[in-house]
């Protein structure tokens, strides 16, 4: 096993050797023969640096039988990435990733798949461009790996392999593609978590302007599963907590006015999203007739979820405003059958959702949980000039939809005593300056500061500690 990791890793960093001695080859071509030479040329070379300190509770919330999991860490992230304009018509982009720590801590904003680490070397982004379908500049086909991200951040929001086709208007905004994650392509875990692999997805997102700054948008994705893994784990006798994906396919209905738009000076801004996940997967569990006590067996899925918004500017300059939100995901099921909503797994539940230039967890910093099995009532204002600097504070109470179910997140175990629906409350303040953003100046950085207390509800029992932190301060610079 030994062997064949080294051997994945040694083929990993070989890969991403090749891939940036490809992407330099361009730049050394126009470097030595610019008067003559237009294309391929390079157009963007820049390398973002960010020193993180970060501190968190105990993730167990005091109930863990093997002790306390707190930390005190620091970590150094380095991101250089290019873009080429090779043709009229082609364009292309390689972004890397190296992240060090001084001990495991969570990166779930940076990259996805297993987020707890000391350090790893990253390919993020590698793909290439054509814009010559048509004589409408913003369209185009775009293959190889991206982040896939819509504003949200409940849908997509992560680096997978793509092949998709975009077209950008002032007034209709719509892609549509194929995607697959093949490996996280890091030198930490390479491999995909087990529910994660051998699923093709289909996505779509189409957005709308109907009025000025007023939109309509259509979400749909489907993921279908291909593999064997369900059926491995019956075999070797273990469990999972999620299913494997079989056939599952999301949809969403959204309408805003321009709400994730941080330089917008509107008096009266709205969000809202509904959204259903329906098919199949399929879980593994405890089954005497087995001959080892375990099998697979198929499951439906029906879940739905809403998540409803409005904010008032109160103020134009600086800008300060008011908003509320609320969440809600459903839970619950019988057997064979799961009524409860989940969401596509390429998510990060972080955006603008606030007005400003921060982006902010939805569902609380030091909880972060799944829109799924949960109701929560968000309250936040923020104060903001748009550009330079912004002030956010918010507070969330949440709900269990199903008390006999679970919530799940990589920050916080679970631990419910199945005696109350009551999750909990949290505060969070993040704070950000963008120094670095309108300066050349060696001496400007941005600097971010997200903090949140989560203070567990009834449904973790008596026992639970009273609260739970996680603050972060990023000090980055790009050159």
């Amino acid at each position: 096993m030994q062997l064949i990791t080294n051997y994945r890793l040694t083929r990993l960093a070989l890969s991403v050797s090749c891939l940036a001695s490809l992407g330099v080859t361009p730049a050394v071509a126009q470097s030595t023969d610019e008067a003559n030479q237009s294309y391929p040329r390079l157009v963007e070379q820049n390398i973002k640096s960010k020193l993180s300190f970060i501190s968190e509770g105990d993730r167990r919330l005091g109930l863990g039988s093997n002790g306390e999991t707190k930390s005190n860490e620091a970590g150094l992230d380095i991101k250089p990435e290019w873009v080429w304009q090779l043709s009229p018509h082609w364009r292309s982009k390689l972004r890397l990733q190296a992240f060090g720590a001084t001990g495991q801590v969570d990166v779930s904003d940076e990259i996805g798949g297993t987020t707890t680490t000391d350090g790893f070397l990253a390919l993020r982004e590698a793909w290439l461009d054509y814009n010559g379908l048509s004589d409408y500049p913003g369209e185009s086909i775009r293959f190889g790996r991206e982040r896939l991200k819509e504003n949200s951040g409940m849908w997509w929001d992560d680096d997978i392999t793509l092949t998709r086709w975009i077209f950008n208007t002032s007034l209709l905004d719509t892609t549509v593609g194929v995607a697959q994650k093949f490996a996280e392509l890091r030198t930490d875990n390479n491999e995909l978590q087990d529910e994660e692999q051998d699923i093709a997805r289909f996505f779509a997102h189409t957005r709308w302007q109907w009025r000025k700054g007023h939109y309509l948008g259509f979400l749909v994705t489907h993921g279908q599963g291909y593999g064997d893994q369900a059926e491995e784990y019956a075999l070797r006798g273990q469990t999972l907590d999620e299913g494997f994906t079989d056939s599952l396919t999301w949809t969403a209905l959204q309408a805003d006015r321009s709400y994730f738009d941080w330089h917008s000076h509107d008096t009266f801004q709205y969000f809202a999203s509904v959204a259903a996940v329906n098919g199949t997967d399929t879980v593994v569990g405890t089954d005497p007739s087995a001959p080892n006590g375990f099998s697979d067996r198929e499951r439906d899925v029906s879940g739905w979820a809403a998540d409803l918004g409005a904010r008032a500017q109160l103020l134009d300059t600086p800008r300060w405003v008011v908003g509320a939100h609320g969440a809600v995901a459903s839970g619950g099921g019988e057997p064979g059958e799961s009524d409860a909503f989940q969401q596509t797994s390429l998510e990060s539940n972080r955006s603008r959702f606030t007005g400003t230039r921060s982006q902010v967890p939805r569902f609380g910093e030091a909880i972060q949980p799944e829109w799924s099995n949960i109701r929560v009532l968000t309250f936040y204002t923020a104060l903001s000039d748009r550009d330079t600097w912004d002030a956010n504070l918010l507070y969330h109470r949440y709900w269990l939809s199903d008390e006999n179910g679970a919530v799940r997140s990589d920050l916080v175990e679970p631990g419910f005593t199945g005696s109350s629906d009551d999750l909990g409350q949290s505060v969070d303040l993040v704070l950000g300056y963008y120094g670095d953003s309108a300066s050349t100046s060696w001496a400007a950085f941005d600097v971010r500061l997200r903090g949140g207390v989560f203070m567990p509800g009834d449904a973790y029992g008596e026992d639970a500690d009273d609260a739970r932190h996680r603050v972060v301060v990023d000090v980055s610079k790009r050159f």
